[in-house]
């Protein structure tokens, strides 16, 4: 009963600070810093990488001064390949891995791709590594899974790249 205290008081410090109940950072373990990134306005340009990212991830939108607005919509890995649009792309698992730093929970950067959903932190990414399965990243601790292809997990394209 305590420790579902410190969970509900965490959340309302939370809700009344603006920050999600589950972000937190460890300094000494290397966070990815927003200057890494270039963001204008629905994209972000990593300027380590050369990757352009679409910020909101697929289902959410962008909307200026407000972030990524919606809900992040689940797809199964066909339908997620489906959204490939304009130069945008499913991105492989070693891009995906590029936004990761393990040092924060979330692991991918807030600032540069804000509206994350604590429930849908596993992505998708381009590549199938067995019969029906393909690679997933979770932005939730940065780990890799081989998950199964018909499982609904959520997008975020990218294009370019060095």
């Amino acid at each position: 009963m305590t420790m579902l205290k410190h969970v509900v008081t965490g959340c309302v410090l939370a809700a009344v600070l603006g920050a999600p109940a589950w972000a937190a950072c460890d300094p000494q373990r290397n966070p990815i810093p927003a200057s890494r990134y270039q963001m204008n306005g629905a994209e972000v340009l990593d300027k380590e990488t050369g990757l352009t990212w679409q910020r909101c991830s697929v289902g959410q939108t962008w909307q200026e001064g407000q972030g990524c607005t919606g809900a992040v919509q689940g797809f199964n890995w066909k339908d997620a390949a489906r959204q490939v649009r304009s130069g945008w792309r499913l991105p492989t698992r070693d891009e995906l891995l590029t936004l990761v730093s393990k040092a924060c929970s979330p692991s991918i950067n807030p600032d540069a791709f804000p509206g994350l959903d604590p429930v849908k932190l596993w992505y998708w990414s381009s590549e199938l590594t067995d019969k029906g399965l393909a690679w997933l990243v979770q932005f939730g601790g940065g780990a890799t899974f081989n998950g199964y292809q018909s499982s609904e997990n959520a997008v975020r394209l990218v294009r370019g790249g060095k």
